[in-house]
């Protein structure tokens, strides 16, 4: 009998341990903004809402963007250029709300300011769905690049071992060539 008790002693105190912890970490993820497994079955909002979020909050031009999945969750994370200026701006992934905004003072004298002012550029989002309907895979980055005066998107998807990059001519949104690298190549 005390045998017995001790077995269901432990057990409900293992029960007890267990679903504390539990509790607790659905708390912690709760106040960090995670929405746990629920969020994996959403869809992402997509580079072109992304871009159109972040620009409501900082007008410029976007020179990059990233989609970071962290373990407090996923997001867009949208580097604008303004004269001076480089904002990031987080936008959630799913729910395309801005998690945060931090800007900073850039005095580089890059030639993309030069290069940017032939014509009007067609957008991070546009850039990234013409890329996206040549490619399969995931969307990882976007950047902004310019090459002796010529500006262009590089845009990178991730299929399994397969990174594909794509550059996009910035104002015609041309495809101007792709790269594939497999992860098991030597290059």
């Amino acid at each position: 009998m005390k045998m017995q008790r001790k077995v269901w002693g432990s057990l409900a105190a293992a029960v007890i341990v267990l679903g504390g912890g539990y509790g607790i970490s659905e708390v912690q993820g709760a106040a960090a903004g995670s929405t746990g497994s629920v969020s994996q079955s959403k869809t992402l909002i997509g580079v072109a809402k992304a871009e159109k979020n972040a620009l409501k909050e900082a007008q410029g031009v976007i020179v990059s963007v990233d989609l970071e999945k962290k373990f407090s969750g996923t997001y867009y994370d949208v580097e604008i250029r303004k004269s001076n200026q480089e904002i990031d701006v987080r936008v959630d992934a799913y729910n395309g709300k801005i998690v945060k905004v931090r800007k900073e003072t850039d005095n580089d004298d890059d030639d993309f300011d030069k290069a940017k002012q032939n014509g009007t550029i067609i957008g991070a989002g546009k850039a990234a769905a013409v890329a996206a309907a040549s490619v399969k895979g995931n969307f990882d980055e976007l950047d902004l690049d310019e090459d002796d005066g010529i500006l262009f998107y590089e845009v990178k998807f991730r299929n399994g071992n397969t990174e594909t990059e794509i550059g996009v001519d910035a104002y015609s949104g041309k495809i101007v060539y792709t790269d594939v690298d497999h992860d098991d190549d030597e290059d």
